[in-house]
């Protein structure tokens, strides 16, 4: 029974790793394999699985708005030169690609983290990514990996405030305590994230000959440890003075500020600008566009971003507001098919997408003259939006069967909780070396650390209390782990890969991102060991 819960794993690693199949190919095999599977052996009520299958596709059309919503912002920048005059900003500050991707895709990924997370982050990370001159595959893979360490302190801290519910003896407390620890996590994975990309960029994205790229990432190591230590130092000071809410959001912001000023003045920074691409083709300088480009003033080109990161910020602090725009225009399903158990929520106005969409209209009318901008925009980006739904709509289905498996005549718990006392019963008290394993697991399926914790967090409680294992540490490991599943969720990657022209080739994307994720789990665990060494 193991493996038949396990092939909500292994069959999406399968088709779209190994077999390198397009997401919506694979994804739907998984869907129907993972559908028999729950029909045939886990015995759930046809009800059950129909009700997963529309709540799926509802869930689906939630990240399809995100999705339009960042789309059209982007297309609109670029239809009013925008987008060309914040590359030009950013070469201001730093050409060296290096330089960049810490900046772009570490702290300003972990800044829109803190404010919103559920993927938006790496869905606006990756086109910036691209102006800058990364190839899609570049863009996709390093805005994927950058959205780890903030994801436990995301959307104002729902990965922590909301997914902990479950535990017994849940408070603010355990929120506090569990975020602390997770901190303290930080201070280690944090620090080394930024190096971790640089390496990434180096290592997979260019030609250079191995002498080169060794050369090229010792380098960086002082100013990226500088960079991640400003924000893994931040983090633990915040959490602990204010609370895990706005974790994220202070240090995201105080590691982008350093990273500009620093960068600016080439403090710490390589004297030699590095920009060793991975394709064969130079990153050319029109200098026509440029010099219209900089006719823009650098405030209204990054005036549409501004908005997007105050709306945000505003709906998701400011209680009347939130209440505003969780209650109008909400096009939640509850009770699915008349079982409570079974629900999708859907805020409409609150949604990332709907701000997106805003900023859009704001770029338009700032940048252009006309809408012209934004119909182009939103034409191009409807069209790219439906080509990502054949991927989504399957991978959301298999995911919510698999998540309401626990819905069955036979008695059984679902597949993820299943999975999850099947490696307690294997590992007994060396535990600790498998609960950030079940967080990834739990955020690689789900898409989700909030729902990897929520789901995950009381069987976490109860093996921490069997194996006699401090809970805040074993609960900080799930958290971790569910940043760390956060890389490889593959919806995140769907995503991702179709704001970067690379629908179809999700599995190209994983690839990348595979050894990543398992490092940052292998991590997470020696650190768990060693503080249950030192304690």
């Amino acid at each position: 029974m193991v493996f038949v819960a396990l092939l909500a794993i292994l069959v999406p690693l399968l088709c779209v790793v190994v077999l390198r199949m397009p997401a919506r190919v694979g994804m739907s095999i998984s869907a129907v394999v993972v559908g028999l599977a729950a029909l045939i052996f886990w015995q759930m009520t046809p009800l059950a699985v129909s009700a997963s299958i529309a709540q799926g596709l509802h869930r689906a059309l939630t990240i399809a708005l995100i999705l339009f919503g960042a789309i059209t912002l982007l297309k609109t920048l670029q239809e009013t030169k925008a987008l060309n005059r914040i590359k030009l900003g950013f070469h201001a500050i730093s050409k060296d690609m290096r330089v960049q991707v810490v900046l772009v895709a570490f702290a300003f990924v972990s800044l829109v983290e803190g404010i919103s997370g559920f993927g938006t982050p790496a869905i606006i990370a990756a086109p910036l990514l691209m102006v800058l001159g990364f190839r899609p595959i570049a863009a996709a893979s390093l805005a994927l990996l950058g959205d780890t360490v903030a994801v436990t302190f995301g959307a104002v801290g729902t990965p922590l405030i909301v997914g902990l519910e479950n535990v017994p003896n849940y408070s603010s407390n355990l929120t506090w305590a569990v975020g602390a620890q997770v901190a303290t996590f930080d201070l280690v994975i944090g620090t080394l994230l930024p190096l971790a990309l640089v390496s990434m960029l180096v290592v997979q994205f260019s030609e250079l000959s191995r002498k080169a790229k060794l050369r090229s990432i010792l380098e960086m190591i002082p100013w990226s440890l500088l960079i991640g230590a400003t924000y893994a130092i931040s983090a633990f000071v915040t959490v602990r003075l204010i609370g895990p809410e706005f974790t994220a959001i202070i240090a995201g912001s105080v590691a982008l500020i350093v990273g500009i000023i620093t960068a600016y003045y080439n403090i710490g920074t390589p004297k030699q600008i590095w920009r060793h691409h991975a394709t064969n083709q130079k990153v050319a300088s029109d200098a026509k566009s440029d010099a219209e480009a900089m006719k823009i003033p650098l405030w209204k080109a990054w005036l549409p971003y501004v908005v997007v990161i105050l709306l945000l910020l505003i709906t998701r602090t400011a209680p009347a507001i939130k209440t505003f725009m969780t209650s109008v225009l909400d096009a939640s399903w509850q009770g699915i098919f008349g079982l409570t158990e079974i629900s999708s929520s859907w805020a409409v106005l609150y949604s990332p997408g709907t701000i997106l969409l805003v900023a859009a209209i704001v770029a338009t009318f700032v940048g252009a003259k006309s809408i012209k901008p934004l119909k182009i925009a939103a034409r191009d980006a409807v069209k790219t939006v439906l080509i990502s739904l054949s991927a989504l709509m399957p991978t959301l289905i298999m995911v919510q069967i698999f998540t309401n498996s626990g819905i069955n005549t036979a008695g059984l718990e679902s597949m993820p909780v299943y999975i999850a006392r099947s490696l307690a019963d294997l590992f007994g008290e060396l535990w600790v070396a498998c609960a950030p394993l079940l967080g990834a697991i739990g955020a690689f399926i789900a898409g989700s650390s909030t729902v990897s914790t929520l789901t995950m967090g009381p069987v976490q409680a109860s093996i921490a209390e069997m194996a006699n294992l401090p809970l805040i540490l074993v609960l900080g490991l799930q958290m971790t782990g569910g940043a760390a599943g956060n890389i490889i969720a593959i919806h995140n990657v769907v995503a991702a890969s179709t704001v970067v022209g690379l629908a179809h080739k999700e599995g190209m994307v994983m690839r990348r991102l595979i050894v990543a994720t398992a490092c940052y789990i292998a991590i997470a665990t020696l650190i768990g060991a060693a503080i249950i060494l030192i304690t």
